[in-house]
């Protein structure tokens, strides 16, 4: 009786009343005469489709209007057509093929599609970026030209420049830089106040040397210092890469382990880097490190560093992490991904990855690490006092090398796959490649084909020339692999 009762409950299916085929006919002939008594009248057409009940009469009407004129926009869009190239295309996929086969044939020119406009291949990562022309034709950025203006401006108007904190200082408030004071926001303060003020990295330090920029929590004192030490690397990384970048690199020394890993991966990381690699050594690169707040994106990836004066244990290996910083935003300023800034000022966002940063390189990662592993313990001592070795630092790399397991094959010191997961073994991996470079500059002076492998390299990176630069790294790394003896016994190896 209960199943009974359901069932009266449930009404009867609705039977679906389909109109004959006569009838079907006889509505498309009613609307084909319509159609034929509108004549040309577009308008009348117009009106027609608009009352239609149905979509697909109300198609079959637009699609008449477009043999009357074949370019009316409203038939076009209400059909679903897209206009591009000053043409109409009934399907996305007809767009689609029509897209591809245009890209190839402009590719041919040397040209690429930048948003409606075709540019030049070579200028496609300038136009993502937001970069603009200046006076000369060349390429900048809209903020490195702002900041050069007001530099001028400032300049004329008897500003003159304090490398010691990278300012301007105006003619009224000369007194308070001779007085050894120095300007925290408004106000003019002693040295004291101002280590303090720097001491966060929102307002960190900034000292301008002859090439690098110094940005430091450091007390002003380890500021000077890692300017100092910075600009020592300098001629030994032209010697690695035989040219300079046309701007001052920055880099970042943070005053203590603490900020360094706030700064690399907190929950708010202000310098990022995506693989994690500053867990890696004392020092990492910050390839995820963008300015938003002012269109276009800026890049500020730069090498990051610490140097706790404060720990006994730490305090010595400051000077060394620091050079490896400049060093590594050296390389980025002569060897810049303009196409994966682009990408992050277009989509107005950093992703979690940095897949197209590292792919757009064109000197190789051993080598690139290698020459900020060779500033940091394989180059000459600055600092060797009278009578001592030089070179006790880069002995001390040579020892630490045959302790931690020696080197390994040099076709795995190319391929440099570093692994997070393996962090004595990736640490080590900097420092062989450090080893590396370090006979490439110092470990063969007599060897003339290796020095003209050398030679090629840096002329194919000067000239910007893709496939000779590809060509002379792969010429490079095969002389050097056929000299690992010669390697392992140049570090003591054997």
């Amino acid at each position: 009786m209960l199943i009974a009762s359901l069932l009266l409950l449930v009404p009867s299916p609705a039977v679906a009343v389909v109109p004959s085929s006569a009838v079907l006919a006889s509505q498309d002939a009613n609307l084909d005469a319509k159609i034929k008594a509108a004549g040309n009248d577009v308008a009348k057409l117009l009106e027609l489709a608009k009352s239609c009940a149905k979509d697909t009469d109300a198609r079959k009407v637009y699609r008449a209007v477009i043999a009357i004129d074949a370019s009316h926009e409203e038939a076009r869009k209400a059909l679903g057509h897209q206009f591009y190239d000053g043409k109409w295309f009934e399907s996305f996929a007809e767009l689609t093929k029509y897209k591809r086969d245009e890209t190839a044939r402009m590719k041919e020119k040397g040209l690429a599609r930048f948003k409606d406009e075709w540019v030049p291949e070579a200028e496609l990562p300038f136009h993502t970026m937001g970069w603009v022309k200046d006076e000369s034709g060349k390429w900048a950025s809209p903020h490195a030209l702002a900041r050069a203006k007001e530099e001028a401006e400032r300049k004329a108007a008897g500003f003159q420049f304090r490398a010691d904190d990278n300012s301007w200082v105006a003619p009224a408030d000369v007194q308070h830089w001779t007085a050894l004071r120095w300007k925290c926001g408004e106000e003019w303060v002693d040295l004291a106040k101002a280590n303090e003020y720097h001491s966060k990295l929102e307002t960190a330090w900034e000292l301008a040397g002859e090439h690098f920029i110094a940005i430091t929590t450091c007390d002003w004192e380890a500021g000077n210092a890692a300017r100092w030490y910075a600009e020592k690397s300098w001629p030994e990384l032209v010697r690695v890469f035989g040219l300079e970048p046309t701007r001052k690199p920055e880099f970042v020394v943070l005053a203590n382990i603490e900020q360094y890993n706030a700064a690399a991966g907190g929950a708010q990381p202000i310098l990022p880097d995506a693989e994690g690699y500053s867990s890696l050594h004392g020092a990492y690169f910050a390839d995820l490190t963008f300015d938003f707040s002012k269109p276009p994106a800026q890049f500020f990836g730069c090498g990051v560093s610490f140097w706790d004066r404060k720990d006994e244990k730490l305090r010595g290996w400051g000077p060394y992490w620091l050079r490896w910083a400049a060093a590594q935003s050296f390389v980025d300023a002569i060897d810049p991904s303009y196409a994966f800034i682009g990408e992050v000022n277009q989509a107005g966002a950093i992703g979690n990855t940095t897949t197209t940063f590292w792919a757009e390189k064109r000197i190789p990662r051993w080598l690139r690490y290698g020459a900020a592993s060779y500033v940091e313990r394989y180059m000459k001592d600055p600092e060797a006092a009278e009578g001592a070795s030089p070179w006790a630092l880069r002995d001390f790399a040579f020892g630490q090398i045959q302790r931690t397991g020696g080197l390994r094959k040099l076709d795995e010191v190319f391929a440099f796959a570093l692994d997070i997961t393996k962090l004595e073994s990736s640490s080590r991996l900097y420092h062989e490649a450090g080893l590396v470079v370090a006979f490439l500059l110092d470990g063969a002076p007599d060897d003339k084909k290796l020095a003209a492998a050398h030679d090629a390299f840096r002329t194919a990176l000067k000239s910007g020339d893709a496939k000779a630069l590809k060509a002379s790294v792969t010429a490079l790394q095969k002389e050097l692999s056929s000299r690992d003896a010669a390697i392992r016994k140049f570090a003591g190896l054997q």
